[in-house]
This record gives C-alpha cells, sequence and structure tokens, in this order.
C-alpha cells in the first residue's frame, strides 16, 4: 500500500506556470463544453449523458516526464521535470546564481508550455502514446489521428510558438463520423518498433493497423480487420469475417445490443516473465457484462520477446502428447493441440529479419512474420462465464461495465529449461506472480470484479472445413471465470453522479499486481500483491494435507488491498443542471526527480499525489553502523496525516454568465427592454425569470463556495487549538521528567531531580562512547583478522586439499562412490584389505581340515623362499597402511586448521 507524503505541489498549484496548463480553454469548462454538444449525424448521441457514457476520458498522457494535455483541439505539452526545477529556482533568493541563470535564459517561456495544433474537427477525448514514445494517437469520438511527437529539445528552444503536429488520419474512410464510434485503441505489445496500433468500435468490429509514417498507404487500410459478430456465428477458417465496407447498409441482428463493446485490453504487455500466448491475446468486454477473447492476434510483422517462441513450442509438444495419450481427450482438444503443433512449425521454420532497434544504441531486433496456417483469424473464445458473480444491488440504475485489465501469468521457467544448458538471461526470470490469470472488470457503478482465469486462454483457431459436429462459439460450452471477490470503489452516496463518469485503470509502475482506479469523484489503490502470494503458494503445495482448508481461508478472507487516495468534492449541488468535470485517466510516474508520482485533472483543475518509495528506503540504509549521537538528536513532533491543500473553488474564478445570457434578448421585442426603460409586460417578466434562473444558479454556487471556505476556516481554528491544547500538556511532561516543574507549595521554580538526571545522562554518555570504542575495536580487529578474496596460490591449495581428500577419504554415500574413479589409494587400500581378510579366512579354513594318510605328491619350495615371500608382503601391506594412515592424520590436522 503506497504512503501518501503530500499532494498537489505548489508548482501545480493555482497561479503557477505548471497550472495553466491545465486550464480550460478561452475561460469554458469542459463539463459546459460537452454538454452544449450537438449529436451526432449518425445519431449515436441522443443526450449529453449517452455523449460522456461514449468512452473514457484520456486527456492527459506522458512520454517519459513530459505531459501532453489536450485543451479543446489543441495539445499543451511540457516537462515536469522542468516545471518543477524552474519553480525550485524562482523561489531562492534573487541574488542567488541559479535564479540569475534562469532568468538569463532564453528558451524558458512565460506559459511553461508549449502548444501543438493538429487539424481535428472534434475535440480530443483520448490520446495513447506509443511504446517507444515517437507517436501518439489521438481520438475523438469517430476519427483517429496518429501524430509524429516532437522532439524534447523544442521545449528549451527559443521560438515559443505553437507547433503544427505532422499528423495521419488513420482510416479516412473508416473511422468517420458516419461510422460506429472508436472505444479503445491500443498498441500492440508484440508489433515492431511499437508501431502497430489496435482499434475497436462500438460494433464489435477489430482492426489491426500497421502504420509508418514514411508509407501513407499504411493509414488508409488495416492490415486485418475482423467482425466479432460474424466470428461468433463462424463454422470454418474459410468464411468471411471482414468488416463491411464503406456505404454498405447493415440489417438489424440482435447481436447489435448484446456485442456492444464497452473496453478491450491485451492480456500481457510482452514481458520475459509472462506466458506466451498472453501477449498476443485480445480480451474484449460487452456493455452487457459478456467477455470474449481473441488468441492469437498478431500484425503480419511482429516481434516476440526471448522466452515466447521457446516456451510455446515446450508447451504444444507437451500438450499435444498428452492428448495424443489420453484416449479420453475430445476431438476438438486434440484438433485444438494439432493446430498449434502446425502454427509453430511454421513459426520455427522462418529465420528472423533483424531491423536497427529505435534508439541508437538499441541492439538489433528480430521480426517474425505470422504464420498463415492455419489461418490468419483466431477463433473467438467466449462468452466466458462469471461464476459465483453476487448480483448488483443498483435496481434503479443499470450498470454497464466501462473498462477490464488482465494480468497474465507467469512463465513456467522450470519447464521450459527442463533439460537445456542454463541461459544467463532466463536466470533473471522473475517468478513472482500467479501461474493463473487474473482479469479484472469494471462497471460504471465503481464496482470491480476479480476473476481468476484457472483453464487460461490459448491459440485456437476455426476448422478449416465445415462439420456438422462442429458449433458456433455461443452454442460450445462456455469456459468460465471464477469471480474471486468484488470490490466497491464509490460510496453509495456518489453513485448517482457517477453514472455519469466512466471509470478507469491505471497501471502501478512498481507491481503487476497494483493498479489505481480513477472514477467520477476520486482514485482509488488496489493491489492484489498479497493474493497472489498467498495463492499461489497454495497451488505449488496442493497435495499437502490442509491445503483445500487454506484456500478457502484465502478466497473467504479480504486479502485485496484498497484505499481512496484521492476524494474530490463536486462543487455544484446536484439539483442544478450542471456536472461538475469528470476526472482524467490517472498517469502514474516514477522518476528520481519526481519521485512515486500520481496525476489527474479534472476540468482544469490538476490533482497529483506523492507517494514514499518502498526502494528508497532500501538505498536509504546507510554503509555504517547507525550511532545514536546524544548532542544533536533533537524529539520531534509526530507528523500530521497528509491532506490537500485548499485550492479556491472554480466559482470565484469564473466569469459571470449573466451578459452572455442577456445577450440572447438583445434583438427582436426584448432589445428596447435592455436598453430602455423598465416597464411591467410579460417581455420583461420573461427576461427577468431568466435572469433570476442565471443569477440563482451563479449565487448558489458562490455560496457554497463561501460556505466551504467558512467551514475551513472554522477547522482550522479548532485544529490551532487544539494542537496547542496538546503542546502544553507535553511541555508539563517534559518539566516532569527534567525535575522544573512547579513547586505549588512555595509558589517558586524548583530543580527537584536535575542532578540525578544529569548523572544518568553522563552515564549514558559514558556508556555509548565505551560500546561504540569497542565496536570499533572489534571492526579493526576483524578487518585486521578477516579473511577476504582468497589469492591464486591460496585457491590452488585448497583444490589440493580437495582433491587429497577425495583420494584418501573414502566416500560415505552410495551416490559419491558411484561418482567416484576406482584407482584412487582408498580403493586400493580396501581392495588389499578385503583380499587379506579372504587370505586369513582361507588359511584358517585349511588349518581346520585334517590331514590326510595318503602323501599327495606336490611342487615342492623350499621354506627359505616361502618365508622370504610371505615376510616381504608383509612389508608392502604395512608400508601401505602407514602410508594411507599419515595421509589421513595430515589431512585432517590441515582441516581442522584451516580458518
Amino acid at each position: 500500500m503506497p504512503k501518501v507524503l503530500s499532494y498537489t505541489p505548489p508548482w501545480l498549484s493555482r497561479t503557477s506556470p505548471g497550472f495553466k496548463i491545465f486550464e480550460s480553454p478561452e475561460g469554458t469548462s469542459w463539463s459546459k463544453t460537452q454538454k452544449a454538444r450537438p449529436t451526432s449525424s449518425n445519431g449515436a448521441y441522443t443526450s449529453p449523458e449517452d455523449y460522456r457514457l461514449s468512452g473514457p476520458r484520456r486527456t492527459i498522457a506522458k512520454r517519459g516526464t513530459e505531459i501532453f494535455v489536450a485543451a479543446g483541439k489543441q495539445i499543451r505539452w511540457t516537462d515536469l521535470r522542468h516545471l518543477k526545477d524552474d519553480w525550485e529556482e524562482q523561489s531562492q533568493p534573487r541574488g542567488s546564481r541559479s535564479r540569475k541563470r534562469r532568468e538569463e535564459s532564453v528558451g524558458d517561456t512565460e506559459a511553461g508550455y508549449r502548444t501543438l495544433r493538429i487539424s481535428l474537427g472534434e475535440d480530443i477525448r483520448q490520446m495513447i502514446p506509443s511504446p517507444n514514445g515517437n507517436l501518439m494517437a489521438i481520438l475523438t469520438s469517430h476519427t483517429v489521428h496518429i501524430a509524429v511527437l516532437p522532439d524534447p529539445r523544442h521545449l528549451k528552444a527559443a521560438d515559443s510558438g505553437a507547433i503544427k503536429l505532422k499528423s495521419f488520419q488513420l482510416g479516412p474512410t473508416t473511422h468517420v463520423t458516419t461510422q460506429s464510434p472508436i472505444v479503445s485503441a491500443l498498441w500492440h505489445p508484440l508489433g515492431v518498433l511499437g508501431k502497430c496500433l489496435v482499434t475497436v468500435t462500438k460494433d464489435a468490429v477489430v482492426r489491426i493497423w500497421e502504420v509508418s509514417p514514411e508509407d501513407r498507404w499504411s493509414f488508409d487500410c488495416p492490415a486485418l480487420a475482423v467482425d466479432l459478430k460474424k466470428l461468433a456465428d463462424g463454422l470454418s477458417s474459410d468464411e468471411d469475417f471482414g468488416a463491411a465496407n464503406f456505404g454498405r447498409s447493415k440489417g438489424f441482428s440482435p447481436d447489435s445490443f448484446e456485442m456492444e463493446v464497452a473496453a478491450a485490453c491485451f492480456g500481457g504487455q510482452g514481458k520475459n516473465e509472462e506466458n506466451g500466448w498472453a501477449a498476443m491475446t485480445l480480451w474484449v468486454a460487452m456493455r452487457e457484462g459478456d467477455i470474449y477473447a481473441l488468441c492469437p492476434l498478431l500484425p503480419n510483422k511482429w516481434q516476440p520477446q526471448p522466452t515466447l517462441i521457446p516456451s510455446l513450442s515446450v508447451s504444444a509438444v507437451t500438450k499435444r502428447d498428452a492428448t495424443d495419450n489420453n484416449p479420453e481427450a475430445s476431438s476438438e482438444d486434440r484438433r485444438h493441440y494439432r493446430q498449434q503443433m502446425q502454427w509453430m512449425k511454421e513459426l520455427d521454420e522462418q529465420e528472423p529479419i533483424f531491423v536497427p532497434g529505435s534508439g541508437e544504441f538499441d541492439q538489433e531486433i528480430p521480426v517474425f512474420k505470422r504464420p498463415n496456417l492455419p489461418s490468419s483469424i483466431p477463433r473467438l473464445q467466449g462468452p466466458f462465464r462469471l461464476e459465483t458473480l453476487p448480483e448488483d444491488s443498483d435496481d434503479e440504475e443499470e450498470v454497464l461495465i466501462t473498462d477490464i485489465h488482465a494480468i497474465a501469468p507467469k512463465i513456467d521457467a522450470d519447464e521450459l529449461m527442463r533439460g537445456e544448458d542454463i541461459d544467463f538471461e532466463y536466470e533473471e526470470l522473475s517468478q513472482e506472480g500467479l501461474s493463473i490469470g487474473v482479469l479484472c472488470v469494471l462497471s460504471s457503478n465503481g464496482r470491480i470484479h476479480v476473476c481468476l482465469d484457472l483453464h487460461g486462454v490459448e491459440a485456437e483457431w476455426l476448422p478449416e472445413k465445415r462439420f456438422r459436429s462442429h458449433q458456433p462459439a455461443y452454442l460450445v460450452e462456455q469456459k468460465a471465470l471464477l469471480t474471486f471477490e468484488s470490490i466497491d470503489t464509490i460510496r453509495s452516496t456518489e453513485t448517482r453522479n457517477s453514472a455519469l463518469s466512466w471509470p478507469t485503470f491505471s497501471l502501478d509502475p512498481l507491481s503487476r499486481y497494483g493498479f489505481f482506479v480513477t472514477h467520477g469523484q476520486g482514485v482509488t489503490f488496489l493491489s492484489l500483491q498479497a493474493l497472489a502470494e498467498n495463492l499461489e503458494n497454495e497451488l505449488e503445495n496442493s497435495t499437502d494435507p490442509g491445503s483445500a482448508f487454506r484456500i478457502d481461508i484465502i478466497t473467504k478472507g479480504e486479502s485485496t488491498l484498497r484505499e481512496r487516495i484521492l476524494d474530490t468534492k463536486d462543487e455544484v449541488d446536484e439539483d442544478v443542471d450542471e456536472v461538475s468535470g469528470i476526472l482524467s485517466e490517472s498517469l502514474i510516474y516514477k522518476d528520481h526527480t519526481l519521485g512515486y508520482f500520481l496525476l489527474t485533472a479534472n476540468d482544469g483543475q490538476p490533482y497529483a499525489i506523492s507517494f514514499d518509495q518502498p526502494d528508497a528506503l532500501l538505498s536509504s540504509i546507510p554503509e555504517e553502523p547507525f550511532i545514536h549521537d546524544f548532542e544533536s538528536e533533537r524529539l520531534a513532533l509526530p507528523a500530521p496525516k497528509p491532506r490537500p491543500i485548499y485550492d479556491p473553488p472554480r466559482a470565484f474564478y469564473m466569469s459571470s454568465p449573466l451578459p452572455s445570457s442577456l445577450a440572447k434578448f438583445a434583438d427582436g421585442r426584448h432589445q428596447h427592454f435592455i436598453k430602455g426603460e423598465i416597464r411591467l409586460s410579460s417581455a420583461t417578466l420573461e427576461v427577468m425569470t431568466a435572469a433570476h434562473r442565471v443569477l440563482s444558479q451563479r449565487t448558489h454556487q458562490l455560496g457554497v463556495a463561501a460556505a466551504e471556505l467558512f467551514r475551513r476556516c472554522e477547522r482550522l481554528q479548532e485544529e490551532f487549538r487544539d494542537q496547542i491544547k496538546r503542546l502544553d500538556e507535553l511541555s508539563d511532561r517534559i518539566e516532569e521528567v527534567t525535575g522544573e516543574d512547579y513547586d505549588e507549595d512555595d509558589g517558586e521554580d524548583v530543580p527537584q531531580a536535575g542532578p540525578q538526571l544529569e548523572r544518568r545522562l553522563i552515564a549514558a554518555k559514558t556508556r555509548q562512547k565505551e560500546l561504540v570504542s569497542r565496536y570499533a575495536a572489534l571492526r579493526r580487529k576483524l578487518a585486521a583478522h578477516g579473511s577476504g578474496d582468497l589469492s591464486d596460490k591460496e585457491k590452488a591449495w585448497v583444490k589440493e586439499v580437495n582433491r587429497l581428500s577425495s583420494s584418501v577419504l573414502a566416500p560415505t554415500s552410495q551416490e559419491d562412490l558411484e561418482g567416484r574413479k576406482t584407482d584412487q589409494p582408498w580403493f586400493r587400500y580396501q581392495e588389499a584389505r578385503q583380499l587379506a581378510d579372504e587370505l586369513v579366512k582361507e588359511t584358517k579354513e585349511l588349518e581346520a581340515k585334517p590331514t590326510p594318510d595318503k602323501r599327495v605328491t606336490a611342487l615342492r619350495v623350499s621354506s627359505e623362499i616361502r618365508k622370504a615371500k610371505i615376510k616381504q608382503v608383509q612389508l608392502l601391506m604395512d608400508r601401505e597402511s602407514a602410508l594411507v594412515e599419515a595421509t589421513k592424520n595430515r589431512l585432517e590436522s590441515l582441516i581442522i586448521s584451516a580458518p
């Protein structure tokens, strides 16, 4: 759980250059602009509410520490790091050198940002930068423009004028106002150099665009277009699943309502530690709650991560063999795994094409072509059934899906590297996380359903030919997503206003299992890290006794961490016919200058939060041991809980709407009333009623803002009184401890326990100095006698000792005995001992036998020769035994004396 250090910093507060970036253009608010917007020509929006519910609001985007803010049809561009540095320099005294250098610089503009112009017919609704930061997709309600972002050096250029962006309209005949609106635009995680964009429209059409600024034709036609409604009814891969051509009339279909897309996301980010199929799986959530998956969804040319192809090959071979050897396996499973093997075979036979990286010092990137077999269009998997889904309690309000977020399962590194040599690149794979996928579904009422994908999504294609046994996707047995937990991020009192917002997910850069939810009135942080760790431990040890009981405890407990970190408040009453601006999707920074930083905006008002960095705690640990210094140590009061700095409401800065409303009566029969005397008439009553309506709303806003300011002032006074009271109590306790408290009998200050405290303090200081000196002496002694790195001679001596030990000492286990050579001295010694024992045994047996009466004629050997030979054998055995014992004693003494 991130710890909040502070809220909106001064360099983003009102009257600062950073605040001007978020101001509404020409004094108009976003809510007024959206509310006054007319309906589209195709009748997609019939009311302001329908317009707001048409998609998320992503009007701020980032590239590194740079930020892009949409202001109507223009984009404001600046660097937060420069804003912070400039503010700190301005806060310094006027005579400081850094401020003089800042005032002498010619690159800084008074506004603090540069304006980027682009030709658009509507206001910007979404901005999505590419992974490499060179391109940015700019979305309106129906159109998409791909802009080439300028170099960051233009921020400090002497010319502070507006910059004309080089942009290309994506699909001039596809994404237009007469077609279905755009719901999601995603950069493919496996696109070559981050130049592959996937667009999903409201009518369930998925298009893949392989764009290139050098090729204008790449912006006209998509590389692949798939109509999910046709694909859901498909029976074979030879059917036409493409989108309808421009100008072609569309007939009525029930799927037009049931398959209305709300959001889409990829199952992974293309990292080495993720499952191979995750990055090429597109999850699509429908407004009514159905969830579908497309795998594999790839462009014509794609770049895999190093572990993707090996992991998929191992998985495909293993599962194909398992199904072939399983007589109970279904024909569908056999066909799926055979198609995977066919797809992997074509991929393995390719020779990758190496292209230079996006950076100057980046390595070459291997690029593969998408296999054509079994098909370029995968099978539509779903709809997935949500098991144990609790019923929503909002009966009056229709609950719709607004966003979806997938967390990829981790790769099985043990299975990948089984039977292979250990590669250093694979050794660094992170094994943290779950081996199953996690899917988070967010609804319009702020409720998050955390689902577990127990079976996993893998590549599936339709059969090449139509079979009678094959059924469409909606008739096949549905796969299930286990709903693990449902979490509310919006309070019950906020549900009414949240109907006009579109809650979205924002990823946490510190953890794959952490994310932020931005809704209409605040930001909530959630972390599934504890759930992932506990559940993965039980899944790995599922055969242990009591595992089912522990998993049941995990599922029934509250393992998800949740905290409301930002809470905004509507500045107007609910009864007023105007709704305040909606928060844009949050941006999360992790930079050495900005720190762990969250930024969002609401109708010209920025909101920021600075968090404590977990890794900063490790980097701040000193190398030297921490030693208390009683001379410089000072007791500090406990830090208060951080809270947002008071910012005056927008009602104090908004211009009066009365002049603009009276301008409507400047012509016609009301002209005389505006410029002449006031007369009692129906026209006068109409004007006065309209003016009263405008003034009452305006005065109500001012009254609410003034009341909020008054309440804050009263609360500030109460907090000051409480702090003074606590300081008084703390002062009394300090005086009691130090012995300088008040003597009630004499009415004078009499030190009562001062000498005793001084003696204790002196004793503590003396004891501390002794401990420090003892520690320093011990450290010097360890440094002098401690063993550092071994020299080459010492390493050679250790190897010689180990070799001699293995030669002389017999192994203790059977495994070591099998690994040793049989020509070692200890083996020869054991053979000699065994031979001697056998000879002694045979001699005793011969002596025990009776001597036969009949003499046996044999070869006679003189007794002297026989005695000499036996004596020679005994000397050799004694010498061998002595040599072995001496070597063994020497080796034991060396081992004991070794440090």
